[in-house]
């Protein structure tokens, strides 16, 4: 395991993107106000989802860090050219924060129908993932509170589009009896054959379009996590506020 001294140091020599440009935020989330129920957030390319249960500061450091490792890896490598590589420094990264990811492969996948939306591919991604089938409820609930808040789905699809290529996480999350997170990271990434500026919601047909995925139950530990809790907030600044958006569930 990584000693947080050498976790300091990694955490200090990332580079971010320029802030100038970022898109911001929909609405600011309090903490304290989303403990006891479902709730979900807009983190860049990510939908985070919460089961109710998970403690105020775990939903923090849980958008805090994959915000952190999403925004590194994105200024260390194109998405475009090289989403291989972005996704081991990702998730690499999340281990050295406390991360449990065993992992670091996207691998082809095909869709169940010759017709579908990104969000039913991920639900079913999720669903047969190990332990996945217990989230669905709540990503059923983000993704049609999404639909219906535009300045939300505007942040995710600005982070998520890049022309050819579409890249987002669905990142399901709850408490274990230990008091650690629990999270399906699901990290999908499709090349389609024409400009689209629309993600989830968007129906594609096999023919046109490639998708990647990776599936995995991740763990954080938030023993270790909390030695550098600090150091990834002041390394975020301005743009844990920048990059997120709560949904109303």
């Amino acid at each position: 395991m990584t000693q947080p001294d050498q976790t300091l140091d990694f955490i200090a020599s990332l580079s971010l993107p320029d802030t100038d440009a970022l898109l911001r935020q929909a609405e600011t989330v309090p903490a304290s106000a989303i403990s006891d129920t479902d709730s979900a957030n807009i983190a860049g390319h990510s939908v985070v989802s919460f089961v109710s249960g998970l403690s105020p500061q775990n939903r923090e450091d849980v958008l805090n860090s994959t915000l952190l490792m999403q925004l590194a890896a994105s200024a260390a490598f194109d998405k475009t050219q090289q989403r291989e590589a972005w996704f081991r420094f990702y998730t690499e990264g999340l281990g050295k924060l406390g991360w449990t990811v065993s992992n670091s492969s996207i691998e082809h996948y095909v869709p169940k129908h010759d017709a579908f939306t990104m969000d039913q591919v991920a639900l079913d991604i999720i669903e047969s993932a190990v332990g996945g089938a217990g989230f669905a409820p709540v990503l059923k609930k983000t993704f049609a509170a999404l639909k219906k808040q535009p300045q939300a789905l505007a942040l995710f699809e600005h982070h998520s589009d890049h022309g050819w290529l579409g890249m987002f996480q669905i990142l399901p999350c709850s408490q274990t009896a230990e008091g650690n997170v629990s999270m399906l990271l699901n990290c999908m990434q499709f090349v389609h054959n024409a400009l689209r500026y629309k993600i989830l919601f968007f129906t594609y047909r096999q023919h046109e379009v490639q998708v990647y995925r990776s599936a995995q139950l991740a763990v954080l530990n938030t023993g270790v996590y909390r030695q550098v809790r600090e150091a990834v907030l002041d390394k975020l600044g301005g743009n844990a506020s920048q990059f997120i958006a709560r949904l109303a569930l």
